[in-house]
Formats: structure tokens, C-alpha cells, sequence
């Protein structure tokens, strides 16, 4: 797993985060000045594509605002930590791409159902960034844009220029993400990997998480839409727009967090793309987020003073009531109970069930130092429960026999020595890989193929020791190319776009004496 994190996963947004970290020293400060970087992105992206489509202020921020502090995940959807505070690490990467999902999905409702083609662009820069940050979210991104679509050719919507302009749109998006995808496509189909992590089943939460958290005032976005709708009833302004927002939020609430939909009819196929449905909370959050929009939008004729109210109560919900109140539950924080707030180190079940120990240089150098803490059960397919032990302990097996402290690691290069005579299988404690090129004492090249198992396995043909090392595919490279070329276009093109967008101003500033 961790030779994949570091050749594939191009999580570009995270290394942002990485720089920060060693810049500073300092983890929780990185994390934090990132969070703050992304938050406001999202604000900024959200507020400008539906600005654009719409072209109302109002609308366009009271949905950004209401987005941002409550599409809710976490490390579990009980705990109803709000988006804009992303903390839980194990999410992270989830959790932007849920910020910006609306960007993506109302780019592609632009081109399919409004007909305008000015945001096909934003759709693929958009798309890409997700599924280089997170397959799972992005799958939901996906599937519901392909509903679209299809709901689209069903009402004979669907003209061929829009099908050209979708195509151009995936065109893009691929060569933009061409750096993650096509490796990760090659990979995956060169082995056995398992459904990662192995989960019994699909659920996030029980539909009665949804009312805790509602009469616990845990839910803004909820209580939020409770009250306008019976503002709007008393009102008189409770129309077909709010009905079919509502009965959609209520309907994606129930397809996610209930036994509504039979999810044990996709569980071997989604288990683990999808992991658990608390990954596609964008959906409600999504609906809600419109309803409110429209909401305030409405009342805000019968009473101006509804705008701040709505974000002033957004904001203490978000920050007290759901951030802080979870985070004296869940961690340790200075000044809160110190007779109780000692240093706990990181250990594997804390680590793994959200148990309470401070963040800060020393216990994430334990987490640096000691990878193993956080493992989880990631085996191949058809691999027993015993086999855990291979990755976690470096285990080597010659001819079937099981080896310990043979191996060692020097740089990038992985090393098995102490090869007995008359060896006929070399299996190494690492996952297969496409790329991985062996050799022996002498430089000479030695065969390596994927055994039963899924591990990577060396005839050594006499060797006493072998060097593993990973070597990019052909088409890793050809991706890499593709993708800083496609990344160079865009920012020329950009570039290009904002001189003639300044030529044009100053133009006509010229000609009328402005």
C-alpha cells in the first residue's frame, strides 16, 4: 500500500499541506492555515458557478455559505462534523472533494439541461482535482451526473452538440487527471487487489442517527429547513420548487442512511469503491442547500433581516454546537479539564477508533515512525487473515518456507538477502505491481511475476540476494507527459483568456474617457 500511495495517489491539493508542514514544523499549524485555505476556496467556487448560472448575489452566497458549514461527514456521519472543519485525517481527502462536488454537478446541469457551454471547462478542472483527491466521493459525482444525462435522453433534451461538448469535457478531464488515472487503471487490472477496506456492508449510519442528531440540534441544515418550511406554509409561499427540494433531501437522506434502497444488491460491487454511503452526503447537502437558497431568497421580501439571521445561526450551529462540543468529546484540548489532559500517545486502537491523545510533533512522529499502527486488514483477493502478518512483519517465504528479518530497505530499493541454495520462488512481502524489475548480486535481471497470492514473487536462479526496485510503466510516463503538457495549455490558455479580458476593458475604457 504504501509503495501505491507514493507512485499513484496524486493527491496534488495534500501536498500543498505537506509543504506547509515542513515549512513550518509544525502539523496542526499546516493543517489548520490549509483548512482555512480550503474553506474559502470552496466558498469562492461554490458562490461562483451557481453566481454564473443564476446570476443572483443573494442566492448564489446564501448556498455557498449554507453548503460549506453543513454537508456534514466525518469519520462517521453520527459524529456530524461539518465539512469545513475536515480533521478527521482519514476523511480528508473525501471530505474537499465533497466541498466542491456542487461545483462539478451544477457545471454539468449548465451544459445538459440549460444548454450553455461556459462551464464545460470548470467542469473537467473541477473533475480532475476529484478524482485525483478521492475515488469513492467521485464515483457518486459521477453516477449522478450520468443520471442526468440519462434523464436528459429520456426527455429528448439531449442534443448532439451537448453530446460533442461532454465528450470534449471527459477528453479534458482525462488528460488533466492522466497522471493518476491511467496508471491506477493498469494497476488495478494487473491484480488481485481486494475490495479495500473490507467492509461487511455499505451502511454509514441507521436512519435514527438522522433524528439524534436533529433533536440534539446537531443538524443545521435540517432544523434549518424545518423552519422555512413552515414560514413558507404560513407565508403562503410554499410551492412546487420547495415540494420537489424537499421531498429530494428527505429521499437522498433515506437512499443513504436507510433500508430503503437494497443496498445488498450492489455491496460486492461498491464495498469498495464506495466504502461506506456517508461518502455521497454531497447529495442531501445538495438539496438542502438549494432549499435554503430559495428560501431566503423568498422571505427575504417579507422580512430583510432573514439573511443575517440565517448566517449568524448557521455559523454559531456550525462552530459551537457541532465543532467544538464534538472536539471536547473526541480530543483532548488545552485548558479544557487539564487534570485529566495528559499526554497519550498514539497507539493502534486509539488510532483506529478515534480514541482521545494529543496532536502534536511528538505523537505524530510516533504515527511517522511506526506506519503499522494504522493498518488495516488490506489483503488480496482470496488471501487469509494470517497473511497480515506478512506485510506488517516484512515476512519472506523461500520455496513456501516463511522467513524472518531477511529483508531491508536502502532508499527506494527493496533487498531480500540470505537466499538459500537451490531456491526456485523468492516471494516478497509486497503487493504486485506492475513495474517492479529485480536483480541479483551481480546487476543481472532476474524474472518477477505475480504468484497465487498476489505478492510479488522472483525465480532467483541462484542468486543470494536480490534488489527489488520499481520502475515506472510506459505508461506512467506517457500519463506524466500528458498531464503536465495538458496542466501547461490550460495555464497558457488562461493566461491568454485574462490579457484579452484585459485588452477588451481597456479598449472600451479608452473609447468612453472612463
Amino acid at each position: 500500500m504504501g509503495v501505491w500511495i507514493k507512485l499513484f495517489l496524486s493527491c496534488l491539493f495534500i501536498l500543498s499541506a505537506i509543504f506547509l508542514w515542513r515549512l513550518t514544523d509544525s502539523p496542526v499549524t499546516s493543517i489548520i492555515v490549509f483548512n482555512i485555505v480550503i474553506i474559502y476556496f470552496a466558498l469562492w467556487s461554490n458562490f461562483s458557478i451557481i453566481y454564473k448560472i443564476t446570476t443572483k448575489l443573494k442566492f448564489s452566497f446564501v448556498f455557498s455559505i449554507t453548503y460549506v458549514l453543513t454537508a456534514g461527514v466525518g469519520n462517521a456521519i453520527a459524529d456530524n462534523v461539518p465539512i469545513s472543519r475536515i480533521e478527521y485525517m482519514t476523511q480528508y481527502a473525501s471530505n474537499i472533494v465533497i466541498l466542491l462536488a456542487p461545483v462539478i454537478i451544477s457545471s454539468f446541469y449548465n451544459i445538459i439541461f440549460l444548454k450553455k457551454n461556459s462551464t464545460w471547462l470548470r467542469a473537467a478542472i473541477y473533475s480532475s482535482m476529484a478524482v485525483m483527491l478521492s475515488v469513492p466521493t467521485t464515483l457518486g459525482i459521477v453516477l449522478t451526473v450520468i443520471g442526468m444525462v440519462v434523464v436528459a435522453g429520456v426527455k429528448h433534451q439531449l442534443s448532439w452538440m451537448t453530446i460533442k461538448k461532454l465528450f470534449l469535457t471527459l477528453v479534458v478531464i482525462l488528460s488533466l487527471s492522466s497522471v493518476f488515472i491511467f496508471p491506477f487503471l493498469q494497476q488495478r487490472t494487473a491484480n488481485n487487489w481486494a475490495n479495500l477496506p473490507n467492509n461487511p456492508d455499505l451502511f454509514g449510519a441507521d436512519f435514527n442517527t438522522f433524528f439524534n442528531r436533529l433533536f440534539g440540534l446537531g443538524d443545521a441544515l435540517s432544523l434549518t429547513i424545518i423552519i422555512f418550511t413552515v414560514w413558507l406554509v404560513l407565508s403562503k409561499k410554499f410551492n412546487s420548487t420547495y415540494k420537489f427540494l424537499g421531498i429530494s433531501y428527505l429521499a437522498s437522506l433515506l437512499f443513504l442512511y436507510s433500508n430503503l434502497f437494497p443496498w445488498y444488491l450492489v455491496n460486492p460491487a461498491l464495498s469498495g469503491a464506495l466504502q461506506m454511503t456517508y461518502r455521497w452526503n454531497f447529495l442531501p447537502a445538495l438539496f438542502g442547500s438549494l432549499y435554503v437558497a430559495f428560501a431566503v431568497n423568498d422571505l427575504i421580501k417579507v422580512k430583510k433581516s432573514v439573511l443575517p439571521i440565517v448566517y449568524l445561526s448557521l455559523l454559531y450551529l456550525a462552530f459551537n454546537a457541532m465543532m467544538l462540543n464534538t472536539f471536547a468529546k473526541k480530543f483532548h484540548l488545552d485548558g479544557f479539564n487539564n487534570l485529566t489532559n495528559q499526554l497519550i500517545l498514539p497507539t493502534k486502537e486509539n488510532i483506529r477508533t478515534d480514541g482521545l491523545f494529543n496532536v502534536n510533533n511528538s505523537s505524530v512522529q510516533i504515527m511517522l515512525e511506526n506506519p503499522d499502527l494504522a493498518l488495516d486488514d488490506y489483503r488480496a483477493t482470496g488471501q487469509t487473515k494470517k497473511f497480515k502478518n506478512v506485510y506488517i512483519d516484512s515476512l519472506v517465504k523461500f520455496d513456501e518456507k516463511t522467513y524472518i528479518d531477511k529483508t531491508s530497505v536502502d532508499g527506494n530499493n527493496f533487498y531480500i538477502r540470505d537466499i538459500p541454495n537451490k531456491i526456485s520462488k523468492v516471494q516478497a512481502p509486497i503487493t504486485y505491481l506492475e513495474g517492479f524489475v529485480a536483480f541479483d548480486e551481480k546487476g543481472k535481471k532476474l524474472p518477477v511475476y505475480k504468484d497465487a497470492d498476489g505478492f510479488v514473487s522472483i525465480s532467483p536462479r541462484g542468486a543470494k540476494s536480490i534488489r527489488l526496485e520499481y520502475h515506472k510503466t510506459l505508461l506512467h510516463q506517457a500519463s506524466i507527459l500528458t498531464f503536465v503538457f495538458s496542466w501547461i495549455v490550460l495555464v497558457v490558455f488562461w493566461i491568454i483568456y485574462i490579457w484579452k479580458d484585459y485588452i477588451h476593458a481597456d479598449t472600451v475604457n479608452s473609447r468612453t474617457g472612463i
